[in-house]
């Protein structure tokens, strides 16, 4: 029985290790968009085409935006996050945020381009966190009550 709880102290202790690794990843996350917004400009860009790739069975669709920065130079570049679907119609006009010292690094200022992952990861690590945290205290009350 003291090797069946050995076992779920070391799971639990490995659970709130990947919640802290995957708390510090979304933290990381949020921090790379507010740290991009921060001196970021807007603009409205419109979908022109779609970059395909192949994933296994599957193809991938990132959107290229085309968007006119505040200078009036055109810059088109793909979105960051990839979909098996086709996430807006060609000609759909979409919201940039893009850096004024080099336009190219641009990116679809959307809640799902923008800070889908930072949230997946940050409520992956709650969960894996407070996991971790409930099965670690019940072997202890358990090891607790089968010692008294």
């Amino acid at each position: 029985m003291r090797l069946a709880f050995s076992i779920l102290d070391l799971a639990a202790r490995l659970l709130l290790a990947l919640g802290a690794g995957c708390l510090l990843l979304g933290i990381w996350l949020a921090w790379q968009s507010v740290d991009f917004a921060r001196d970021a400009a807007r603009a409205t860009g419109e979908v022109v085409s779609f970059f395909e790739t192949r994933d296994g069975e599957e193809t991938r669709y990132r959107p290229r935006v085309r968007f006119r920065t505040a200078t009036g130079e055109i810059v088109t570049v793909s979105g960051q996050l990839a979909a098996t679907s086709r996430r807006f119609e060609v000609g759909t006009q979409v919201p940039v945020l893009y850096k004024v010292a080099k336009p190219t690094e641009a990116q679809v200022a959307l809640f799902t381009d923008r800070w889908l992952g930072a949230c997946i990861a940050a409520v992956i690590g709650l969960v894996g966190f407070c996991g971790g945290f409930l099965v670690r205290r019940s072997v202890r009350r358990e090891i607790q009550n089968k010692t008294a």
